[in-house]
């Protein structure tokens, strides 16, 4: 048994996050313009607006870094697989969870555009949802261990999986 340190987060907490604060932030902005005597200078609505979006770009920024991507201690054995957030967050109510590998539907490995990494995805069946466990920085080799042994346990107890795990390189072929 061998626990990880990982960044953890949900892909449809993201989407969401990224979605619902903006639209929030305008919809008030809205209100606040419509609100706003017609008596007001041009300029202040000028710096009203761009107040607003320079508010709602360092809010999105402190939610993806703080709130949505957070570390996680993953522990893995025969049993299962189990994870624990290392902090609260606004967007995670569960912060720690098991699955014995009966529940576990999916493990992928995907890469990752935006960051040149790979990152690792585990669905579960009961409750269904899917996580996305990505390295923390500077810890790739940790990562590497880790993916390597939820190939082991794919492997040892037949987990049912969507898309074939197919490894043909390593994060050290891309450094």
């Amino acid at each position: 048994m061998k626990s990880y340190q990982l960044k953890y987060h949900k892909n449809s907490v993201l989407l969401i996050a990224m979605l619902v604060i903006p639209f929030f932030f305008i919809s008030l902005l809205f209100y606040i313009l419509f609100s706003l005597p017609t008596s007001i200078s041009e300029l202040s609505i000028l710096a009203l607006v761009l107040s607003s979006i320079a508010s709602v770009f360092l809010l999105l920024f402190w939610v993806k870094e703080t709130q949505i991507f957070v570390t996680a201690k993953i522990i893995i054995n025969n049993e299962g697989i189990a994870f624990e957030l290392k902090k609260s967050s606004l967007f995670y109510w569960r912060t720690s969870f098991f699955s014995g590998w009966e529940r576990v539907s999916n493990i992928t490995e995907m890469f990752d555009n935006h960051n040149g990494g790979y990152f690792y995805q585990i669905t579960f069946k009961n409750p269904a949802f899917t996580v996305n466990f990505s390295p923390l920085k500077n810890h790739q080799l940790e990562a590497e261990h880790f993916f390597a042994e939820l190939q082991y346990y794919q492997e040892n107890f037949n987990l049912d999986h969507n898309i074939p795990f197919v490894r043909n390189h390593s994060l050290k072929s891309f450094a």
